[in-house]
């Protein structure tokens, strides 16, 4: 285990930021952290940073003081630059204080300016660089080092998709060599998509902690998939389909329609689409169209939150 945090709580004057969490993060394990503004997600990422300490509860981490430091690499949000300086220089400074080899440090510079497509602008003084420059070189600067704890406050805001791209290959590879990787983020689809497991927040407490495919089966949302058809079938074989609790049709003016509903699965919405989709054209149908609503990481936001993903 790299990060145990037990009964952690932290309040700021009459405000509980965090309130009795518990939770692990382990090794090669990418921890994604959910909720609503104020929810506690920087707070507890800089309790793990060490940046600020708990009033109440344990963080143990695998090493202290400068051996940590060296092992971690932090993002928050407001990064720190000397404006005069170029942005090689800045991040040389900083994998240089990581105790980074000078070769080494060039060669994994080179590649994450070229990565980040700063290659051209590593020479130019860092109070040129727009806002999404910065937040490129500060993630440059917290993953030269190859740190073993990665820490990140919303890292995807301000970057173009393809830095987005780039910044979840550099995390999943980090995670591949064993690196425990804490993002936190608003955007639940970027959670659902890159995150091993995802903690939810909401006012300092810790609602609910997992794999977001598990998350999403444990609300007992149904699938709907919806089918329009050239002309109608019998759809009585559909509830034969694996998975399928209710079968509709109807006539309607653009066509005759069949509405499935059915329990997710570990196969996925589109195996289950597929399987309808061959049972109708087992049945001599035609499908012209089709809409499906799966439950998702949204849906589990709200249930617990009673917030829409997002909102303020």
């Amino acid at each position: 285990m790299v990060v145990a945090l037990r009964d952690v709580e932290k309040r700021f004057g009459s405000v509980r930021a965090l309130d009795r969490v518990t939770l692990d993060v382990g090794e090669g394990e990418i921890l994604g952290l959910l909720g609503p503004n104020g929810s506690g997600k920087s707070t507890l990422l800089k309790v793990i940073a060490r940046l600020t300490p708990p009033d109440e509860g344990t963080v143990t981490l695998p090493a202290n003081g400068r051996a940590m430091m060296r092992r971690t690499g932090m993002l928050f949000d407001h990064t720190a630059h000397w404006e005069t300086l170029t942005g090689y220089e800045n991040a040389w400074f900083f994998a240089r204080s990581y105790g980074m080899d000078p070769a080494a440090a060039r060669e994994r510079l080179e590649s994450l300016f070229g990565l980040f497509d700063l290659l051209e602008r590593w020479g130019d003084p860092v109070s040129t660089y727009s806002y999404g420059m910065r937040r490129k070189l500060g993630l440059i600067e917290a993953l030269a080092h190859e740190p073993s704890l990665i820490l990140l406050d919303e890292p995807s805001i301000g970057l173009d998709y393809r830095a987005r791209i780039t910044l979840a290959g550099l995390l999943r590879a980090a995670a591949r060599r064993g690196a425990a990787v804490v993002f936190s983020t608003n955007d639940v689809n970027e959670a659902a998509g890159l995150a091993h497991r995802v903690a939810l927040l909401d006012r300092g407490r810790l609602l609910v902690s997992g794999e977001p495919s598990a998350l999403v089966r444990s609300l007992g949302a149904r699938v709907t998939i919806e089918l329009r058809l050239k002309g109608p079938v019998d759809p009585r074989p559909l509830s034969e389909v694996p998975g399928v609790e209710g079968v509709g049709a109807q006539e309607r003016e653009d066509g005759f329609c069949v509405t499935v509903v059915a329990a997710p699965d570990e196969s996925g919405p589109s195996s289950l689409l597929a399987r309808i989709v061959h049972a109708v054209a087992g049945e001599g149908g035609v499908v012209v169209g089709a809409d499906l609503r799966a439950p998702g990481l949204p849906d589990v936001f709200l249930a617990y939150t009673g917030e829409e993903p997002g909102a303020p």
